[in-house]
């Protein structure tokens, strides 16, 4: 960029005192302050602008990415889906599944030995209550 140092500040101040005059000076360099801080702005918004282009690029390519992806897992999980059917004798294409429901295989009780006795996880004390009727 521009490397003004001391001594070619000094001469662009003689220059511009010479050339305005030190009555138009102030309001000149006011004048300078305020396009400089314009164009400032401009600048950064263009930059801001650029980055939210290419950000809304590389989301629009993640988006299509997780659609290709998502739509892999579900031919996979189809693909299983109908194996699996198709070890236990079932049609694949009249198998009950749906999205959201639970089929019949679901619903069934583990095995028994996974099975806990109830009765012994939910013992319950009788509590002890004051008796209310001898205040009265």
């Amino acid at each position: 960029m521009l490397s003004l140092g001391l001594p070619e500040i000094l001469v662009i101040m003689i220059l511009a005192l010479v050339v305005v005059g030190p009555d138009r000076l102030p309001e000149m360099l006011r004048f300078l302050g305020r396009q400089y801080g314009k164009l400032t702005r401009a600048s950064n918004d263009l930059k801001r602008a650029f980055l939210l282009e290419a950000e809304r690029e590389q989301m629009t390519k993640r988006a299509a990415e997780m659609k290709i992806r998502r739509e892999e897992v579900r031919r996979r999980i189809a693909e299983q889906r109908d194996a699996a059917l198709g070890e236990k004798g079932q049609d694949p294409k009249i198998a009950p599944v749906s999205r959201g429901t639970t089929s019949a295989d679901d619903l069934s009780p583990p095995p028994e030995s996974n099975q806990r006795d109830t009765d012994t996880l939910f013992i319950t004390e009788p509590v002890n209550q004051p008796d209310d009727s001898t205040d009265e």
